[in-house]
């Protein structure tokens, strides 16, 4: 088992991390180490890569790993990937006012869901089931008719501190 204690850096932010993932993938020496969001929040952990390869990751309290990440550079190329989930996007139709933006981060807020607001207004946050789509219609019932909502399947970024728990 590989012991890591730091990360080395991001191949979306690094390019030389970048040449050196293309070049593990072509040598086929690339393991990908796929995380949970939730997973990814803990300082400590032990999981396997995709090809059966076992990694103990033990950061500092506060460490926070990314999608991307890369954990081991040197004998094994190691990149950490975020598992995608169900997510319910909220868009607006048309402009919304500040009362409606109020009202939907609140009630977002009230079920301790993260959230993630995008450039073009829209609102993400994570789900367990498909069945919630129905009960946020059901919570935004007064406003409905100037929402749409989505369930996709996608990598979840809370937007920085705003990050909530579930209960």
């Amino acid at each position: 088992m590989l012991i890591v204690n730091s990360i080395c850096g991001n191949v979306y932010q690094n390019n030389r991390l970048a040449e050196k993932l293309e070049l593990a993938k072509s040598n086929g020496t690339l393991r990908k180490l796929l995380l949970s969001r939730i997973e990814m929040e803990k300082a400590r952990l032990r999981k396997e890569t995709e090809d059966g390869f076992e990694v103990g990751l033990e950061f500092e309290s506060g460490t926070k790993i990314h999608h991307g990440d890369i954990v081991s550079e040197n004998l094994e190329f190691i990149m950490v990937e975020q598992e995608s989930e169900k997510v319910i996007t909220i868009k607006f139709k048309g402009y919304g006012s500040s009362d409606l933006f109020l009202f939907i981060g609140h009630t977002i807020g009230n079920r301790h869901k993260p959230i993630s607001v995008q450039v073009d207004g829209s609102i993400s946050f994570p789900i367990n089931d498909d069945s919630e789509l129905d009960l946020f219609k059901k919570l935004f019932h007064e406003v409905i008719h100037k929402l749409e909502l989505v369930i996709e399947e996608k990598i979840f970024t809370p937007n920085e501190n705003m990050n909530a728990h579930g209960h």
